[in-house]
């Protein structure tokens, strides 16, 4: 064993692999050849006598003491760019790259506006928000292409850390006409006579309307479906169709009017999450603390929205 040959870009490179799990979108992302990358990890391997992956298919899996010195490394290499980033600049101001991502409800209503208050406060500071699907929010997580992320906490994987940020009940969405008609109590029988339109069944927010309708044993009239809580916005305001959405998507829209609908199911928690072996620097600590004061903000909102649905105050 020969430690004192590894340098950090032996050890950046192994991270970017194990979380990868192929040269390819490793050499990508390094910006290097796969057999440069190839030769780095046969390099490493050799000062330490231990083999680091085996090859299972096409994907390069962690051996037991490979995972291990995962473990231990990544957030040690953490600390070292933090502290050569501090380096450069003696002051208080949070410097360097944050790589947030969110899916797209709380892109728009929670990340991006907790983006542009740091880039206020952080002049030094440069983020790059993604907004993606969540199930590819979580692939570029475990892969260590963005640091943080904003999605609903129903995927509760045990690499990550989570911290909750608001909770909402899925609602019913439409005009001030139709929507005052509605009883003030409403489940998904209330609206079985309705011509409706919902996410698609990929999101996890329709997955979970659907599950409700079969424990109900409820035949819901879903006329159209659509990628984005946005279009579900503009075909509620068409007035044509009921959307079944997001309260907190609309709390900027003084058009639209909902209803919360009962249901177990029928309810989602959005949290801020992190790989667990990540570092935690400066720029993410920052970001969680300002989106729990942007959260909480949205959630005096929604109370007072819901207290006085026609005070259509649009959220500042």
């Amino acid at each position: 064993m020969n430690i004192k040959q590894i340098d950090l870009r032996l050890l950046r490179s192994f991270l970017t692999v194990a979380r990868t799990g192929n040269f390819v979108r490793a050499s990508e992302a390094l910006s290097i050849t796969q057999s440069a990358l190839s030769q780095q990890m046969k390099e490493l391997a050799g000062h330490l006598d231990l083999p680091l992956f085996e090859k299972r298919g096409r994907s390069l899996i962690l051996t037991k003491f490979g995972n291990g010195l995962l473990l231990k490394i990544e957030p040690l290499l953490g600390q070292i760019e933090e502290a050569l980033m501090q380096s450069l600049d003696d002051s208080r101001n949070i410097i360097g790259t944050l790589r947030v991502g969110a899916t797209n409800t709380y892109s728009k209503t929670i990340a991006l506006p907790t983006c542009m208050e740091l880039l206020k406060e952080y002049p030094s500071l440069k983020i790059e928000l993604q907004e993606l699907p969540a199930q590819k929010v979580l692939t570029e997580l475990m892969e260590g292409t963005i640091d943080v992320a904003i999605i609903p906490q129903d995927y509760q994987f045990p690499d990550l850390e989570w911290k909750s940020l608001i909770t909402e009940q899925f609602s019913v969405i439409g005009n001030s006409r139709v929507i005052d008609r509605l009883p003030n109590t409403i489940s998904l029988k209330n609206l079985a006579k309705f011509e409706l339109a919902a996410l698609n069944r990929q999101f996890l927010m329709r997955q979970k309307i659907d599950a409700q309708a079969r424990k109900e044993n409820i035949s819901l009239e879903i006329r159209m479906e659509v990628s984005s809580m946005g279009d579900l916005l503009e075909i509620a305001k068409s007035g044509q169709l009921l959307a079944l959405g997001s309260s907190i998507a609309l709390l900027k829209d003084k058009q639209l009017r909902s209803k919360e609908i009962k249901g177990e199911l029928l309810i989602r928690t959005a949290a801020v999450c992190w790989r667990k072996t990540k570092f935690v620097n400066s720029a993410m600590m920052a970001f969680q603390e300002k989106a729990q004061e942007i959260s909480s903000s949205l959630e005096s909102e929604m109370k007072k929205r819901k207290r006085h649905p026609k005070s259509l105050a649009s959220f500042p």
